[in-house]
């Protein structure tokens, strides 16, 4: 497989924002251009266009994270109108050479290049080196992918965890979850850990305690919480503890003892409340697995730009990643 050409755009495409950043030479940190929201143009060719026609020189390949579900060269987002040939994207664009991945792909590959210095561990387990690693995460989604490590060489697992279905499990989530699951066709680990979700508990926390609920964005629900306000305080520590709840039992799923890591967008902002969730004892309260689930670490990526350094990585060394794949690479 020829080498990418460089220099390579890499962008991270969610439902609510695109972010893209330029790598001007392989092993580069990525340097941010734009955050535009996503749909913003008709189309993700329009939207490229509009921030590549303003660089000095344009990018001859690139490597899109693009959160939804893949079909070889071709994806859509879930939570949004864009779709992506990425035959046709490189013809409209210009570009040598690309690769499409599911943005958790890019955030678990981004688990072999960040550092100490790019996470928050929440429980410290027992991780093994070479273990399975896992990294899942609310945003305008859920999304959820592994890294899994053999004999050097790592393979990335992306997953559509974020629509499995989720039930309560203990007596607070008992009492709210008629409120949670109102209007649901299906109440998914989506449909509750995403910013949609955050709203809805605290919109169920608020009826059950017989307070009007006022019109709020997620990002309204984090700043009442940080300052304190007591339904909101509540919707926080109950959706901090459904989050550690299933990240416990996906790391069961991929037996994760490299360690389990948050990212997305939300997590870090919600991450000065952690504390009062009790999130270990949830997180590992796994029976009868419980001897397993006490190994498993759980962090916090705190790196904003985790996913496009896990892209830069991808395009530097493919084949590291299990890229190097012709069913999925396409040429201009």
């Amino acid at each position: 497989m020829p080498p990418f050409a460089w220099p390579l755009v890499v962008a991270d495409i969610g439902g609510t924002n695109c972010r893209l950043s330029l790598v001007e030479t392989a092993g580069a940190r990525p340097v941010h251009l734009a955050r535009i929201p996503t749909g913003s143009q008709a189309t993700p060719e329009a939207a490229l266009e509009a921030v590549l026609t303003t660089l000095a020189q344009r990018p001859r390949s690139a490597v899109l994270a693009v959160a939804g579900p893949l079909e070889g060269r071709a994806a859509r987002l879930t939570n949004a109108n864009w779709t992506f040939d990425g035959p046709a994207l490189g013809r409209a664009l210009g570009l040598e050479q690309g690769l499409l991945v599911n943005d958790f792909e890019a955030q678990a590959a981004s688990l072999a290049v960040i550092g100490e210095g790019d996470v928050t561990t929440l429980v410290a387990g027992e991780p093994e080196t070479g273990g399975t690693r896992l990294v899942l995460g609310p945003g305008t989604g859920f999304g959820a992918a592994a890294l899994v490590t053999r004999a050097g060489r790592s393979v990335l697992v992306p997953t559509e965890a974020g629509h499995i279905g989720v039930g309560p499990e203990d007596p607070t989530e008992e009492k709210i979850w008629p409120a949670l699951a109102a209007g649901l066709p299906r109440v998914t680990v989506e449909s509750l850990l995403s910013g949609d979700g955050l709203v809805r508990f605290h919109r169920a926390v608020a009826d059950g305690s017989g307070l009007r609920e006022p019109d709020v964005s997620a990002a309204d629900v984090t700043t009442l919480a940080l300052d304190g306000d007591p339904a909101a305080l509540m919707a926080v520590i109950c959706f901090w503890r459904l989050l550690a709840r299933v990240a416990g039992d996906l790391a069961l799923v991929f037996k994760a003892t490299g360690g389990v890591y948050l990212s997305g967008g939300i997590v870090p902002r919600l991450l000065p409340l952690a504390a009062k969730s009790a999130l270990g004892s949830v997180f590992a309260g796994k029976p009868p697995m419980e001897e397993l689930a006490a190994r498993f670490a759980l962090h916090v990526v705190t790196a904003p730009d985790a996913a496009e350094r896990g892209m830069a990585a991808i395009a530097a060394a493919p084949q590291r990643f299990g890229l190097d794949d012709p069913a999925r690479l396409w040429f201009g």
